[in-house]
């Protein structure tokens, strides 16, 4: 059952950017008291029932680690452009995506549901010039890169062909170059309802924020202050820091930071603002339950560590998450939180409240991956 069917969207949001402002300094000066979570999957069911103090702190193990994220080079307007691969539409092309870089590609089919004002562009060759596409030949086309007023992360993907008889096959590195093949009739394009999370890390005179710490990762690393720790466009690396969550029933999931909307809490994380992730919301977005106040922790807010509605193999699972704020009534009865079912529960009972953040308008593109997935690539030169 989809949360939207038990949770109330139109309840005023009471909680907004004074809560952003006091996340820096609330992680950094957090007490460490003696409230332990378990560590592991396999423990990780605590009761709910159990009663912690709202000065506690809720430590998980491997609460931030590094991971190491494979980079694809593409053009954006003549210029090199390098992003990752982390979901796509169709299962296909994720297995294809998998293949090419060793790391695993979600299947997202709910990302099909996109907008089209919220869809990027980029297009795919399937012959010409031999090279590191994703279908072996020259690297794709982007048709915007952060900053870009029409630049989102989510790429309907198009497939270019060079006609038989092509005289002029050469690489091609921008829009405005494949439109002027396709009026000399040198290609032909065509549009897929496919749509990849494909990340923009570094591009012409930009990229994501590098951490000024990032040679120190541990489990109280703050949550603000960048998402990145090294950018290698030689070894084709970047390493990001990985944070730890629950899944809806409770299992281990982590995942990563790469671009959010509105445009305060993007500048805090250290991501890109894309305005078009906020066109996500009811259409392709799945809520992301995150906590105001009670038990201090690696949340992004400075408690406990957030409860995502989908497992990266659900159905309804999706990178772009609707940010939900979970609020304690009575902050001396808190308690850890695990499940959509817990939530369900308390709100019920009247002991949280929840609502939209950020007036319903705060999307986050944070690709989930499996506990195997990040253990695999966990990178060895710097973190735990």
């Amino acid at each position: 059952m989809s949360t939207n069917n038990f949770f109330n969207r139109n309840r005023k949001t009471i909680v907004g950017t004074l809560f952003f402002l006091a996340v820096f300094l609330s992680m950094i000066t957090m007490p460490i008291l003696s409230v332990n979570a378990q560590t592991n999957q396999s423990q990780s069911n605590m009761p709910s029932s159990q009663l912690t103090s709202s000065a506690s702190v809720l430590k998980l193990a491997n609460t931030n680690v590094p991971i190491d994220i494979p980079l694809l080079k593409g053009y954006e307007n003549g210029n090199e452009i390098y992003f990752i691969a982390t979901d796509v539409s169709d299962k296909n092309t994720a297995s294809l995506l998998t293949n090419k870089t060793g790391f695993k590609v979600n299947y997202a089919p709910i990302l099909s549901q996109t907008p089209e004002s919220a869809k990027g562009q980029v297009y795919v060759f399937t012959n010409g010039i031999n090279g590191n596409g994703s279908l072996g030949f020259q690297n794709e086309v982007m048709n915007a890169k952060p900053g870009d007023k029409n630049y989102s992360p989510l790429f309907q993907v198009n497939l270019v062909s060079w006609n038989e008889g092509a005289t002029n096959i050469s690489e091609i590195k921008s829009v405005g170059q494949l439109n002027q093949s396709l009026q000399n009739n040198e290609i032909s394009i065509n549009k897929t309802d496919i749509i990849v999370n494909h990340p923009a890390i570094k591009w012409s005179n930009g990229s994501l924020m590098v951490r000024e710490d990032s040679k120190n990762i541990n489990d109280e690393t703050p949550y603000m202050g960048g998402q990145v720790l090294d950018i290698d466009t030689e070894k084709m690396i970047v390493t990001m820091v990985a944070h730890r969550g629950w899944g809806p029933d409770g299992s281990t999931i982590y995942y990563i930071v790469t671009d959010a909307a509105p445009k305060m809490p993007a500048d805090m994380m250290g991501v890109p603002f894309v305005e078009a992730d906020s066109q996500l919301v009811g259409k392709g977005a799945v809520d992301l339950f995150q906590f105001t106040n009670g038990i201090n922790g690696s949340g992004p807010m400075g408690f406990q560590a957030g409860i995502g509605a989908a497992n990266p193999t659900d159905e309804n699972y999706s990178p772009m998450w609707f940010i939900q704020f979970i609020e304690w009534k009575d902050p001396s009865q808190t308690r850890v939180l695990q499940t959509l079912g817990d939530i369900a529960s308390l709100q019920s009972s009247g002991a949280i409240e929840v609502t939209p953040a950020m007036d319903g308008k705060h999307v986050v593109n944070c690709p989930f991956f499996d506990e195997e997935t990040v253990l695999k690539h966990k990178s060895k030169q710097v973190g735990l």
